[in-house]
């Protein structure tokens, strides 16, 4: 059961830490022994570069003795890298306020001074700065400006053009597009450059493994993470691919091996003063703690970070999420489910300010946009490449049949021009297919969505339809007693379905609540010749587990009105809700009505007076629900025959249980 994952965007870390004041005296020694500035300038970045993440005070110490030296020298250049590893060394703090307004200034001069380095680091301090609030969709748009402008100018093959899409792959890993971080990374681990460079083949390696635990394919991720450990020398990315195994044992229940994987990598995090992953590990810790049993030990742990996370200005949601998620399962092992369900909410909250659906679709028209830029772009240098290559070969030719006449000349001349007209007028036409498809393809995205809106929005006022009915055959037949129980029972049912209207999805307890609501209507109206009965798993029975709101219903509907309402008595229904594994839901419906072959007859003879909805309505909903997804919703109808008569009806849905953001 996955749990905690770190999120590994960060590249070249080292980490150690001494006592700041002796450290800064030797470092000064140092320095006074270099004669020239330039050697003193390269003696100071290497000092920067060693203790970003090792020292943050003699880190900070010598970053203010470098910018001062470039203001003072009026090297604006310098000044900007320097102001933009002050934005840096905040966001290390977890100071994202901070970072932005130093990468910012650090972006500005880079601008003015059109210094394409100084712009490049600063958009990419940014994008981290926005990943740390959660902001996804812009840190997409960043990544894909930088790519894009290298694209232009033929970098692929530059060692920095790789490291952004490496940070890309990590963005995708955290929206959980796994595929895609996977691809991203794979061309990666293929590129010449990287298999050259093991301190990259290992970064690259980790992430690979990060993306192949989400995916379930737990072997292929100890096989990568196997291969950066092999590899690896740095303690602090030792001590990340640590958290890895360590979550990877988790999958495959070795909690003893995962717990010797957490330790040996928290006092390594420690060390280097990564407030971030430190509280990661210990969530890790808590979280396998709990999954040996020992209950109170976990929550000591667990109540830890959210006191460091709740007194954090601007705490890391990923840790807060999995924080609150742990805690809530926690106590609901503890069977303080008050606990559990107030925190429950709380992760909910987090988790739907981290990555709404709005998010979510900016995203998708960013990657459109890109993916057309990138196309057009493509097409553009190819017509250039066609265009000088008929240039030489004209050239050529000119000069090998130089003795010939004017005319011939000009009819080869001739014979160029429309060449290029044609040539013309096809990439013309490329260009018009490119926009009509980009077009088409978002108009299908916005027809889903509104169609999805629309089929859930006919369900509800479909069973309105029919309660009010009912209600009105009591009043006319002057039922008073029987009239305000249905309407009583029938309100306390439309203020649920009101509640969870626009969840889209709703807890197996929920859903059962509802059904026996809706059920209770339904006996009033069957004059209570009625038998209905619920059987719920423990397994199943559970508030963590989510099913597509209104989807268990229509089918119990369609068992009441088809098959049992044509019986005069002994009409019996049962509703099965199980766990069969820990990756689907089974629900069965079963009757002992007339079967659908009899129920068939009949509803000929009332077609024209009644046309079936919400059967319908479901259908069409599974086909959008499922659209697109690997695992769908399986249902499956089957008539119950005893001695070739039938005698009710069966319904079988599978709904796989979708996986929580880890």
């Amino acid at each position: 059961m996955k749990k905690i994952l770190p999120i590994f965007l960060i590249l070249f870390l080292f980490h150690y830490s001494f006592s700041q004041q002796k450290v800064i005296d030797s470092l000064e020694q140092v320095l006074s022994k270099i004669e020239t500035d330039s050697l003193k300038r390269k003696k100071s970045i290497a000092f920067i570069n060693y203790y970003r993440h090792r020292d943050s005070d003699v880190h900070w110490y010598v970053l203010n003795k470098l910018l001062n030296k470039s203001i003072e020298d009026k090297e604006e250049s310098q000044e900007g890298k320097w102001i933009n590893e002050k934005a840096l060394y905040h966001s290390i703090q977890g100071n994202i306020d901070s970072t932005f307004i130093y990468a910012k200034k650090a972006l500005s001069i880079g601008e003015r001074l059109q210094n394409p380095g100084l712009i490049r680091i600063s958009q990419e301090t940014i994008a981290g700065a926005y990943e740390s609030k959660g902001e996804f969709s812009k840190v997409i748009e960043l990544y894909h400006e930088i790519l894009k402008r290298d694209e232009e100018q033929g970098r692929e093959g530059d060692k920095d053009y790789l490291i952004t899409k490496y940070n890309l792959s990590g963005t995708y890993y955290n929206i959980e597009e796994y595929v895609k971080s996977f691809d991203v990374m794979e061309s990666l681990y293929n590129h010449p450059t990287i298999q050259e460079d093991e301190v990259f083949l290992s970064e690259v390696c980790l992430q690979m493994a990060a993306v192949k635990y989400q995916l379930d394919e737990t072997e292929e991720a100890i096989k990568y993470a196997k291969k950066a450990e092999s590899i690896e020398k740095r303690p602090y990315l030792k001590a990340m691919i640590y958290s890895v195994l360590g979550s990877i044992y988790i999958e495959k229940e070795d909690y003893k091996k995962t717990n010797e994987y957490f330790k040996k990598s928290l006092p390594i995090f420690e060390q280097m003063g990564d407030q971030t992953r430190v509280l990661t590990t210990k969530q890790n810790i808590g979280n396998n703690t709990m999954l040996l049993g020992d209950y109170n030990l976990a929550e000591q742990q667990l109540k830890e970070v959210e006191a460091i996370l709740s007194a954090s200005k601007h705490p890391n949601l990923s840790n807060l999420e999995v924080n609150y998620r742990a805690l809530s399962e926690l106590y609901e092992k503890k069977l303080d489910y008050k606990k559990s369900l107030y925190y429950l909410e709380k992760e909910i909250v987090v988790r739907d300010s981290v990555l709404g659906i709005e998010k979510k679709k900016v995203i998708s028209d960013i990657e459109i946009k890109y993916d057309t830029e990138k196309t057009r772009r493509e097409k553009e240098v190819a017509e250039q490449q066609v265009a000088i290559t008929k240039l030489e070969s004209q050239k050529n030719r000119n000069l090998f049949i130089g003795s010939l006449t004017v005319a011939g000349l000009l009819l080869l001349a001739s014979v160029f021009y429309f060449s290029r007209l044609r040539a013309k007028k096809k990439a013309e036409l490329v260009t018009i297919e490119l926009k009509e498809t980009q077009k088409r393809l978002a108009i299908e995205k916005q027809y889903r969505d509104s169609e999805l809106k629309a089929l859930k929005a006919q369900m509800n006022p479909h069973f309105i339809f029919n309660a009010l009915n009912s209600i009105q055959d009591y009043i006319v037949l002057n039922k008073k007693n029987l009239a305000s129980d249905y309407l009583g029972k029938f309100a306390d049912l439309i203020r649920n379905y009101l509640h969870f209207s626009d969840t889209g999805f709703i807890s197996i307890p929920d859903e059962v609540h509802n059904l026996n609501l809706y059920l209770e209507l339904e006996k009033l109206r069957f004059e209570e010749q009625l038998e209905y009965t619920f059987h719920v798993d423990e397994a199943a029975n559970s508030d963590m587990i989510k099913i597509p709101t209104m989807l268990i219903q229509p089918y119990v509907e369609n068992a009441l009105k088809h098959g049992l309402l044509h019986k005069k008595d002994n009409r019996k229904l049962n509703v099965s809700i199980g766990k069969p594994t820990n990756k689907s839901i089974e629900c069965i419906i079963k009757d002992n009505g007339i079967g659908r072959e009899k129920s068939k007859e009949i509803n000929k003879k009332r077609e024209a007076q009644h046309k079936s909805f919400a059967l319908k309505a479901t259908t069409e909903r599974l086909d959008l629900l499922n659209y697109g997804r690997e695992k769908k919703i399986g249902v499956e109808i089957m008539d119950l025959i005893e001695g070739g008569k039938a005698i009710g009806t069966k319904v079988v849905l599978n709904i796989p249980i979708l996986k929580n953001k880890l």
